[in-house]
């Protein structure tokens, strides 16, 4: 780094980069020489090479020098899958695979308080001058350099509208780059191509809860995009909503003659396509009476469709039924049936056999092409270098974490649903063989099933009417018309995560009995007797308003006296080896994997101790989540939120806890929230064991001290290294094994997984589960 010559008019403080990594793992940049303590600083690099990220600031690990060049090494971790590059013979014209990685590293010139990140904001369409959105989401993209800053207050001088703001007090800390969540409440018809807006700020200066007077006024003009209103049918729109209070947006198709009792389409995209582009939205054609839905899934990887990518794509299509019946001129075209027939490809036909597998009530049939069974059918995990070091108990449960991603598992939950598969036999980046197995597994389950097979000869991963065919047309109307089934006299509801699991034919697995383990319902019908037989489950529920007249419920050979209850609904508990009907479903916790942390339709709060050193932590863990899946992050001192605890005024949003002894709210949640894992100076201490040499770092779950339908997330170390290891097991991507808890140490630096000391599930009740929990003891 070369110092700035004299009259440049570049501030001479130490720099801060800006840095676009693309395709790379991780990267650390390290000063020469090397200081004999220093630990580097590991940052995710853009590794799907996502459009329209935030931009990514870093600040150097020492102070450059002003005098002459200043010399930094980078060290870059790079990954190679079929996934991320293709197979090498289409994309490379070659059989040897290439990884390309992109870089670019520039010194930031600019010194605005405040920068727009026009690349983040999130608009609606507006149709005949009225946005396309339920309740007016609108997003503006902005960066905060220096200081800490709070918006209080919006202004704009929009004809006919008024805006509000959905977080409160919507903080950024410094280097934090966030999307201002607004809401466009419409009494008048909006024509301009454009909306300027005044968002006022106020200055809180090094230390996020101290005020000061110091307020600054920025100014936004985020262009509109105006269209008529639907006529002919094909017209593709923006549409946008709140996840939470986190705008985000969707592309919808038109219909070409509107009928609110037709269903509309769920179109899921594949791995690294953007939602909006017309390659996608033209893919689908465009239906008689049927809307077709385009979620991002967050963005265009996203979480492979599961968890918060999940909690999306439904929430899209919610949202756009309330957008349509919303406003008066559009009730004549909505969506009266809260069904969808899934269709995708690739990562979005993965997508739909995991949809329409979990949510079996919500699906009326499936259109998968060229899907994979899961992520380590795809990437196989047999290669792992950790793997010649891990002990096979440890080993299982990593693998375990995998299990709810794995859609085989679930397939008995397709008994009732028809399905068009699809796959070109030429395929070399998801094999024919993914598609095969998963019919065949199905078939083992239903050998009658209403599912077909379609592989095309000699077909790439990718054809022009892979979904637009005649026959996948023939498929989608006939469908539609006998949308209506009966239900079969015998089948079998499993899930394993049961928040991310609907029901089936009315019943639904609410709470299992072991945690990490797949819960199964048998269910017979015969002459109004409904026979149930589980395994593994605690609760579970039936609305017995889907299955008309029932004289009679046996569950594991007892029968179970019920009343027909106004809401039609029973809840079913196990009970000391009985089981007995609830008047109300019990409380159930949050299991894991640790992604459920971010299987949430809130921003997430970090809470972190007063140091620059976790501020910088949690600045990473902030772009990380908007990055990889566009998750909201507010930061807070512990104090702060220390505060608002003890005056019951904590909210519900996840809770991300970094540090151990030293964080206030952390250490008052384990102290009212007993845990297995006692945090002491310096490491922590699980039944007795010790945990407290350098390079070791701690993960886990825990239950949120005020919602039962949140959880908290412990990050911690022994020190600065072992807290950089434990930073790297917070999830952001599929295919990575990590239970309710983990602990690493140094020697994960070579061995990968054969360096952990710990790792494993809680029990129903948050206790030690010694069948799923493994010790380096």
């Amino acid at each position: 780094m070369t110092p700035p010559s004299s009259g440049t008019g570049i501030n001479t403080s130490t720099p801060l980069l800006v840095a676009d990594v693309r395709q790379a793992s991780f990267f650390a940049i390290v000063p020469e020489p090397i200081p004999t303590d220093f630990t580097p600083t590991w940052h995710n690099g853009n590794i799907y090479n996502l459009l329209n990220s935030p931009i990514q600031l870093l600040p150097l690990p020492s102070s450059p020098s002003l005098e002459s060049p200043t010399l930094y090494h980078i060290f870059v971790s790079g990954d190679y899958e079929v996934r991320l590059f293709g197979d090498p013979e289409d994309v490379e014209n070659q059989k040897i695979p290439v990884q390309r990685l992109e870089m670019r590293l520039d010194v930031l010139q600019e010194e605005r308080l405040i920068a727009p990140q026009s690349q983040l904001d999130i608009v609606p369409d507006f149709v005949d001058g009225w946005a396309l959105s339920n309740d007016g989401a609108l997003g503006i993209g902005m960066m905060a350099l220096r200081s800490w800053w709070t918006v209080i207050g919006v202004e704009s001088a929009t004809p006919g509208a008024q805006l509000e703001i959905m977080e409160p007090r919507f903080r950024l800390a410094p280097l934090q780059t966030r999307v201002l969540p607004l809401r466009l409440r419409q009494t008048a018809r909006y024509r301009s191509h454009s909306i300027s807006i005044s968002v006022i700020f106020q200055r809180n200066g090094s230390h996020p809860i101290e005020i000061n007077d110091d307020t600054m006024i920025v100014n936004f003009t985020i262009p509109v995009a105006q269209k008529q209103r639907w006529d002919k049918g094909g017209e593709t729109y923006k549409a946008t909503y709140h996840l939470g209070s986190t705008p985000s947006y969707f592309m919808v198709k038109a219909p070409r003659h509107c009928n609110p009792d037709s269903a509309a389409l769920l179109a899921l995209h594949g791995a690294g396509v953007e939602a909006e582009s017309t390659f996608w939205t033209g893919s689908i054609r465009a239906q008689n009476s049927s809307w077709i839905i385009f979620p991002t899934g967050r963005t265009s990887w996203g979480f492979d469709w599961h968890g918060p990518s999940s909690v999306d794509a439904w929430g899209a299509f919610d949202a756009f039924r309330e957008t349509l019946a919303g406003q008066r001129e559009w009730k004549h075209c909505s969506i009266d049936d809260p069904r969808v027939l899934l269709i995708g490809h690739s990562n979005g036909g993965q997508g739909v056999w995991y949809h329409a597998s979990r949510f079996p009530d919500r699906t009326i049939a499936a259109v998968a092409a060229a899907a994979y069974i899961k992520s380590q059918q795809y990437v196989p995990l047999s290669l792992s270098h950790g793997a010649h070091f891990t002990d096979i108990r440890l080993r299982m449960i990593l693998e375990s974490s995998l299990q709810p991603d794995d859609n085989d598992l679930f397939l008995s939950n397709l008994g009732s649903t028809p399905i068009l598969a699809i796959h070109g036999g030429g395929d070399r980046n998801v094999p024919t063989w993914h598609t095969r197995e998963l019919m065949s597994t199905l078939r083992s389950w239903y050998p009658n099933a209403d599912a077909r097979y379609q592989e095309v000869d000699d077909a790439p991963h990718w054809w022009d009417t892979v979904l637009s065919s005649n026959s996948v047309q023939d498929f989608i109307d006939n469908t539609l018309i006998r949308r209506h089934s009966k239900y079969p006299s015998d089948f079998t509801l499993t899930a394993l995560v049961p928040e991310e699991n609907g029901s089936m034919h009315g019943f639904q697995i609410v709470e299992i009995a072991r945690t990490g383990a797949l819960a199964r319902l048998r269910v017979r019908y015969s002459s109004n007797t409904i026979a149930v037989s589980t395994v593994n489950t605690r609760q579970f529920s039936l609305d017995l308003g889907k299955w008309g007249k029932i004289s009679s419920i046996t569950i594991d050979m007892q029968e179970v006296s019920f009343i027909r209850s106004p809401l039609s609904t029973l809840w079913f508990t196990r009970d000391k080896g009985s089981w007995r009907i609830l008047e109300w479903p019990q409380r159930v916790r949050i299991s894991g994997p640790m992604n459920r942390i971010l299987a949430t339709s809130q921003s997430l709060t970090i809470v972190t101790p007063q140091s620059d050193f976790y501020l910088h932590s949690a600045l990473r863990i902030a772009h990380n989540l908007l990055s990889y899946l566009r998750i909201d992050s507010r930061i807070v001192s512990d104090e702060e939120a220390f505060q608002l605890f003890r005056q019951g005024l904590l909210d519900c949003s996840n809770l991300v806890i970094l540090g151990g002894a030293d964080n206030l709210i952390g250490q008052a949640i384990l102290a009212e929230f007993p845990s297995v894992i006692k945090f002491i100076e310096g490491g922590w201490v699980i039944r007795g064991q010790r945990f407290d040499e350098p390079g070791q770092g701690i993960v886990f779950l825990h239950p949120h001290p005020i919602c039962s339908t949140s959880l908290a997330l412990f990050v911690s170390g022994t020190d600065i290294s072992g807290f950089e290891r434990a930073l790297r097991f917070i999830p952001l991507r599929t295919g990575v094994g990590v239970p309710e808890w983990i602990i690493t140490s140094n020697a994960a630096d070579l061995m990968g997984t054969g360096g952990l000391l710990g790792a494993g599930y809680w029990g129903p009740d948050w206790e030690w589960n010694e069948s799923l929990s493994w010790l380096a003891v």
